[in-house]
């Protein structure tokens, strides 16, 4: 075992004292929640490991939110408890890969609010990933149950590191294939920000002199992304009432940012959850400017802003 090993398993199993890792003991059978939760002695001959997450702010450097602890080693058979602690909807959505983010069968419930709890209890071992729905950006975790493949949680702790580039690193590999067609020569050295601007769309629709303006969710078509707000990008008059329509039956959220560029945390304007068919959200455009916004789960393709006059 390298040093490196031997420290990162060391932090994921030894954490406990610092709070890194919790596990609680509950007396019981699994799946006794009553007893677990209120009983004040503990039997150690038939206690029951838990595993304990919470969701939380992030601090200093963090996102704006986080699973703590985010990357956790257990054996199976222990019971994963996640605990909602900050008071934000979040999700706990299994998925095949951290990189993609797209929910799997395993599972996928809401945590709602403080206090709210989701427990799940792994019988195999293997590696399982999981994230938040509302902030899939940023918002991830990792289950290491029993023996796994450490190149594969190496890669996943990579990914921990940087959770926002894991979509960057696929633009990347697209873009590297297309310079083995077209290479470039280091005195014709492309500006990123160029190639951004290029492939996104911003024209504003004119929607001045309506009183009441209805942007939809849906599923993106032909070169589009996955999903789109329809109209994205729309100019109205101080004063209108603008409604956001989910029409394609997926989990989206409308959150307000400071700046189209930087898609993470914001909200201080609104953060409203449309999470299924039908479900709107509405908001008065006051004050002349612009202001963007984007969907937290898809915030790497899904955004627009108002151009209020």
């Amino acid at each position: 075992m390298d040093d490196r090993e031997q420290s990162r398993r060391q932090l994921l199993l030894g954490a406990a004292g610092t709070g890194t890792v919790t596990i609680a003991t509950l007396a019981g059978c699994l799946g006794d929640d009553e007893g677990g939760a209120n009983g004040d002695e503990t039997n150690d001959d038939d206690a029951d490991d838990v595993l304990e997450i919470e969701t939380r702010e992030g601090e200093d450097d963090e996102p704006a939110f986080v699973f703590d602890p985010a990357i956790a080693e257990l054996e199976p058979g222990t019971t994963v408890r996640w605990v909602n602690t900050d008071g934000v909807f979040h999700t706990v959505t299994a998925t095949d890969s951290l990189e993609n983010r797209t929910a799997s069968e395993e599972f996928n419930e809401e945590i709602r609010a403080e206090g709210d709890t989701f427990e799940w209890t792994p019988e195999e071992e293997g590696i399982q990933h999981y994230y938040c729905e509302p902030h899939a950006g940023f918002m991830i975790g990792t289950l290491a149950v029993g023996d796994v493949d450490d190149e594969e949680l190496e890669a996943a702790e990579d990914v921990h590191d940087d959770p926002e580039g894991a979509d960057d690193a696929d633009d990347e590999s697209v873009d590297d294939e297309d310079a083995d067609d077209d290479p470039v020569d280091d005195e014709d050295e492309i500006d990123e920000d160029e190639i951004d601007e290029d492939e996104i769309d911003e024209e504003f629709v004119d929607m001045t002199g309506e009183d009441a303006v209805e942007i939809e969710t849906r599923r993106g078509e032909d070169d589009e992304p996955d999903f789109v707000f329809d109209p994205a990008f729309v100019r109205v008059d101080a004063g209108t009432a603008i409604e956001w329509v989910n029409t394609d039956g997926v989990f989206h959220t409308v959150t307000s940012t400071d700046s189209i560029d930087s898609r993470q945390s914001g909200g201080d304007e609104f953060d409203a959850t449309i999470s299924s068919e039908d479900d709107t959200f509405e908001w008065d455009a006051e004050e002349a400017g612009t202001q963007p916004y984007y969907c937290s789960p898809h915030a790497g393709f899904m955004y627009g802003a108002l151009e209020i006059e």
